[in-house]
C-alpha cells in the first residue's frame, strides 16, 4: 500500500508577550529612572523633546496642565514624577525591522495629586511628533479619567486609574508595524493653579515596574507594495525641470530611470527636458526586509516644441531686471536723455527664443505723471511672463507740464514717443540672441497715453501726416525735434504681430494716419465709465470705437471690448461702480488676442471677425438696423437670431427687454429697398442705445441685403452687471481654465463666479464642508436662474473608485440666498451621515443641452 501526504504550506506569525515598562524615583531627588522591554523587537522606549506648554488645540478649556520639556531613559535628569516638578512623562517607541507591536493595555498606573493639582489625566497618542506642543492629526487621546483631589492644601493622594486607562487602550489597541514609531504623553490637566503637583506613584512591588505598557511583538512577514505614478501633463522643451512625484505604498522612497536621457534625463526626483522628444520615465522601487519590491510602472513623457497656445495660462515664477538702457536721444529741449527699460522674464534661461511684448506707460507724456513703474504696467509685465511672454516696460521721451497743454504740443510729444517705442523694437529685434527673444513674435501693449502710442505703431506708416504740420513749437533744437523723430521714422513693422490699446483711444481730434490693409490687428479694452462720464483727466471711448470700425473696414482683425463699470485705467471711483481689479480680465483678453494673431500669422490664413457685446441680465437692449436714413422709401427689414427670422420682428429697431440668458445668439437685421431709392452715400451704422459701439458699413444702391462687414452681431447676455464667464470669454468652453488656477470655466460659472471679482470672489464662492451632528455638511451656492447648469452633491466613501460617487443618501435642501456681483444665488447645504470610517463629498456640475 502507497500512501501520499498532502502538505499545505501555512504561514505563522511568532507572537510573544511584552510589557514596556519603567522603574521611577520614589524621591524627586534621585535623578534616575529605569526603562526597558521585556521582549526583543521594540526600539525603546526612549523620551523625546517636548515644549514645555501644552497646545491650547488639545485643552484649551483648561489652562493648568502639567508637564514639562522631557524624559531621559536609564540616565540622569527625569524631570518627570517629582512631587513639585510636575512634568509631562512622554515617550516614544518603535517596532523594530520585521517586526509588528501591539500594545493593548497597562499593568499599573497610579498617580498622586495634589488639592490644585490635576483633576483629569490622559495618555495622547500619535505617529508624528511634529510638533512641539504635541497636537498633531491626527491625535489619539485615551481619557480623560478623573482622579480625586485631596481637600486639605499640602496633602497628596493616590489615585489608582489602571482599570480605566487599560479599558481604554484595550477598546482601540494601538498597533505598530516595522519601523513605525509611536509617541506617547501623559498629561494632567483641570487644575486650579499652576503650583499643584502631579505624579505617577513610584512605590510598586519588588520586581515590578511602576508603570507598563502590556501587549504582544509579532513576527512580520514581508508586506506588497503598489506604485502610484501619474501621467504627466504636457511639458514643454525650455521649462524647468519636471519634479517626479512617484509614491510607494511603503512609503520607500522610488528610483527612476529615463529610456533616453538625451531627451528626459532623470537627476534625484526631477527630469531634465534636453530636447524635443518622447521617452519613457519607469518607477521603481526594490523592497526591503519588510516590503517586497513592487511592480514597476511606466509613464510617457513627450517633450513639446512650444506653440503659441503653450502661452495662455500662467506656469513659471517671474524676475525682473530693472534699467537696461536700450536708447540715447535728445528730448525736445536738445538735453541727451537716456532711455531705459525694465525686463519681466521666466526665472531661469530658457531653451527656446520667447514672444516679446513691449509695454508702453500712460501719464499724458507728462515729465512729472508717471513712468514705467505704474501699477498697471507692473502687474501685466509679472502676469505676461509668468506665462512666458518676456516684457519690455519701457522709457520714452516726456515733456513738462506746461508744454503738451494742446493737441498742437500733444501730438510731438506722441511722434518722439512713438518714435522711442520703435526704437525699443529695433532693440529687440538687435538683442534677440542675448535676451532669448523671438524676433518674429513682437506685441505692443499700451495704456492711457500707452495705448495712444501702440495705436499710433499699429497703424501709422511712414510719412503719413493726414496734412498735419510737423512743426513743434515747444522745442527748441534746430530742426525741431518731432521733424528728426517720428515724422521721419521708418515704420519698419517686421516681426510684430498685434498691437493692445487700453483705455487709449486715438485723439480723434489730431488723428493723423490712415488705416489700411497692411496695419497691425488690435485689440482695444475700454472701461464704460471711462471719458464720457463725469469722470475727469481720462480718455472716452469714442477713439477706440472709430479705430475698430476702420480696422474692420479694410479687413484687419480687431477686437473691441468694454468692461462695464469701469472707468480710465479700470479704476472703480469717480462715478464708477466695478469693485474688482480688471487687470487680470484684460490680460486675459489680450494675450488671447496676441495668441490668435500669432496662430493666424504663422499659419499664413486670415480671420474675420463679427463685432460681440455682452449686456447685464434683466436691463434692456436697442438694436438699429444698419441705416443712416431710416425713413427711406420703400427700405424693409427682417430681423434674424442665429440665422432664424424672427416673427414680426420687421421695424428698423429690435428691442429686447428685460434681457436673458435665452437671448444670447448672434443677431442680424436683413435690408431690402425694392424701390431702389438709396444712395451711394448713405452710411449705415449698427447701434445700441446708450452704449458707444458701433461697427460701420456702407450700403449700396438696390442691394436688400448689407454687404460689407460686420453683418451681424453676437449678444452675450450676463446675469451679473460686471465682467463674467459668458461677457468676457463667449464661447469659451466648459473645461477651459483660462485663469489657471484649476477651476473649469463651468464650475466658476455654476457657484455664481464673475472674472471681475478676481480672488477674492473665488474665495466668496468656495464650499465649505464642516461636520454637525454626525453628518458630513457641504455648504455652496448655485447660479440657479440657468436652466442649462445642474449643480449635484455626490457622496463616496472610497476616494479611489470613480465608481463608488452617487447622490443616493444626500441630502440636499435650500437654505437661503446670497447676492454676489449684483446677482441673487441661491444657497444650498448638502449632507450625509457620518456612517463610515470615511466619507467624502463633492459637487458634479454638468452642462445641459
Amino acid at each position: 500500500m502507497v500512501a501520499f501526504f498532502f502538505f499545505q504550506g501555512l504561514s505563522f506569525l511568532e507572537a510573544q508577550g511584552i510589557l514596556i515598562g519603567w522603574d521611577l524615583p520614589v524621591n524627586s531627588t534621585v535623578a534616575s529612572v529605569s526603562s526597558g522591554s521585556t521582549a526583543t523587537g521594540a526600539v525603546g522606549p526612549k523620551s523625546f523633546v517636548m515644549a514645555s506648554g501644552l497646545s491650547p488645540n488639545v485643552f484649551s478649556t483648561d489652562p493648568y496642565a502639567w508637564g514639562g520639556s522631557s524624559w531621559t531613559s536609564n540616565g540622569t535628569s527625569p524631570g518627570p514624577n517629582g512631587t513639585t516638578n510636575n512634568d509631562y512623562f512622554s515617550f516614544e517607541i518603535q517596532a523594530d525591522t520585521g517586526k509588528k507591536i501591539t500594545i493593548s493595555g497597562i499593568s499599573r498606573l497610579i498617580l498622586q495629586v495634589s488639592q490644585s493639582g490635576p483633576k483629569k489625566w490622559s495618555l495622547l497618542y500619535s505617529e508624528t511628533n511634529s510638533n512641539s506642543n504635541f497636537d498633531p492629526t491626527p491625535l489619539r487621546s485615551y481619557g480623560p479619567f478623573d482622579v480625586v483631589n485631596p481637600i486639605t492644601p499640602g496633602v497628596v493622594q493616590d489615585t489608582d486609574i489602571t482599570t480605566q486607562v487599560n479599558a481604554a487602550i484595550s477598546a482601540n489597541p494601538i498597533i505598530l508595524t516595522a519601523g513605525k514609531t509611536g509617541y506617547f504623553r501623559l498629561v494632567g490637566f483641570g487644575g486650579t493653579s499652576t503650583s499643584g503637583s502631579g505624579r505617577i506613584v513610584a512605590n510598586a512591588p519588588t520586581g515590578t515596574w511602576d508603570v507598563a505598557l502590556t501587549g504582544v511583538v509579532e513576527e512580520m512577514p514581508k508586506t506588497a507594495q503598489a506604485i502610484t505614478f501619474t501621467s504627466f501633463g504636457r511639458t514643454l522643451f525650455g521649462d524647468d525641470p519636471v519634479s517626479l512625484a512617484a509614491l510607494a505604498s511603503s512609503g520607500l522612497a522610488i528610483t527612476y530611470v529615463s529610456s533616453d536621457p538625451s531627451i528626459a534625463q532623470v537627476s534625484g526626483n526631477s527630469v531634465i527636458l534636453k530636447k524635443v522628444g518622447v521617452a519613457t520615465i519607469t518607477a521603481s522601487q526594490s523592497g526591503n526586509i519588510d516590503y517586497y519590491a513592487a511592480s514597476d510602472v511606466r509613464q510617457t513623457l513627450t517633450v513639446s516644441q512650444p506653440q503659441p497656445s503653450d502661452y495662455l495660462t500662467s506656469r513659471y515664477s517671474v524676475s525682473t531686471t530693472s534699467g537696461i538702457t536700450y536708447h540715447t536721444v535728445n528730448d525736445y529741449k536738445g538735453v541727451s536723455t537716456t532711455l531705459g527699460f525694465d525686463l519681466y522674464r521666466r526665472t531661469g534661461t530658457p531653451a527656446v527664443a520667447q514672444p516679446v511684448v513691449i509695454l508702453i506707460h500712460g501719464g499724458g507724456y507728462n515729465a512729472s505723471s508717471a513712468d514705467r513703474t505704474q501699477s498697471y504696467i507692473v502687474s501685466l509685465g509679472n502676469q505676461l511672463a509668468a506665462r512666458g511672454f518676456q516684457a519690455l516696460a519701457i522709457d520714452y521721451r516726456l515733456r513738462a507740464t506746461a508744454d503738451r497743454t494742446t493737441d498742437a504740443t500733444q501730438l510731438p510729444a506722441l511722434r518722439d514717443a512713438s518714435a522711442d517705442a520703435l526704437e525699443a523694437v529695433k532693440f529687440v529685434r538687435t538683442h534677440a540672441t542675448t535676451y532669448g527673444w523671438d524676433s518674429n513674435a513682437i506685441f505692443i501693449l499700451g495704456g492711457s497715453a500707452g495705448g495712444r502710442i501702440a495705436a499710433w505703431l499699429a497703424v501709422r506708416e511712414s510719412g503719413d501726416q493726414g496734412g498735419l504740420s510737423t512743426a513743434d513749437s515747444k522745442s527748441t533744437t534746430t530742426p525741431a525735434s518731432s521733424i528728426t523723430s517720428d515724422a521721419t521714422a521708418v515704420y519698419d513693422r517686421s516681426g510684430m504681430v498685434a498691437s493692445a490699446v487700453l483705455f487709449g483711444g486715438p485723439e480723434p481730434s489730431f488723428r493723423a494716419y490712415t488705416v489700411n490693409s497692411s496695419d497691425l490687428p488690435c485689440i482695444m479694452i475700454h472701461g464704460t465709465y471711462d471719458g464720457n462720464t463725469a469722470q475727469t483727466g481720462s480718455i472716452d471711448t469714442y477713439g477706440s470705437v472709430d479705430l475698430y470700425n476702420q480696422l474692420l473696414a479694410v479687413g484687419v482683425p480687431s477686437e473691441l471690448h468694454f468692461l462695464n463699470g469701469y472707468g480710465h485705467q479700470f479704476d472703480t471711483s469717480s462715478g464708477a461702480y466695478a469693485t474688482a481689479d480688471a487687470i487680470p480680465t484684460a490680460a486675459d483678453l489680450t494675450v488671447r488676442f496676441f495668441i490668435k494673431e500669432w496662430e493666424r500669422k504663422l499659419s499664413g490664413g486670415t480671420e474675420t471677425f463679427s463685432p460681440s457685446f455682452s449686456k447685464a441680465g434683466g436691463s434692456s437692449l436697442t438694436l438699429t438696423a444698419p441705416l443712416a436714413k431710416q425713413s427711406a422709401p420703400g427700405t424693409i427689414f427682417q430681423w434674424k437670431k442665429d440665422g432664424v427670422n424672427l416673427v414680426g420682428k420687421t421695424s428698423s429697431t429690435l428691442v429686447l427687454n428685460p434681457l436673458s440668458a435665452s437671448d444670447n445668439g448672434s443677431y442680424s437685421v436683413a435690408v431690402g429697398n425694392p424701390d431702389r431709392s438709396w444712395v451711394s452715400t448713405d452710411v449705415s451704422s449698427l447701434s445700441f442705445v446708450n452704449t458707444p459701439i458701433s461697427g460701420v458699413n456702407y450700403v449700396k444702391t438696390g442691394l436688400n441685403y448689407v454687404s460689407s462687414h460686420p453683418d451681424s452681431l453676437t449678444l452675450a447676455v450676463a446675469t451679473v452687471a460686471v465682467p463674467s464667464f459668458v461677457m468676457a470669454y463667449p464661447g469659451e468652453s466648459a473645461t477651459s481654465d483660462a485663469d489657471g488656477d484649476g477651476w473649469p470655466a463651468l464650475a466658476e460659472y455654476a457657484l455664481g463666479w464673475s472674472r471681475a471679482q478676481g480672488s477674492a470672489g473665488k474665495l466668496a464662492i468656495l464650499p465649505q464642508t464642516v461636520v454637525e451632528n454626525q453628518r458630513l455638511v457641504l455648504n455652496y451656492q448655485v447660479r440657479s436662474n440657468d436652466p442649462k447648469v445642474e449643480v449635484t452633491a455626490e457622496t463616496s466613501s472610497d476616494l479611489g473608485n470613480p465608481l463608488s460617487w452617487s447622490s443616493a443618501g444626500v441630502r440636499v435642501s435650500t437654505v437661503g440666498s446670497v447676492t454676489i456681483g449684483g446677482e441673487v444665488l441661491e444657497r444650498r447645504s448638502a449632507s450625509v451621515p457620518m456612517d463610515v470610517a470615511t466619507r467624502f463629498l463633492r459637487l458634479r456640475v454638468l452642462q445641459n443641452p
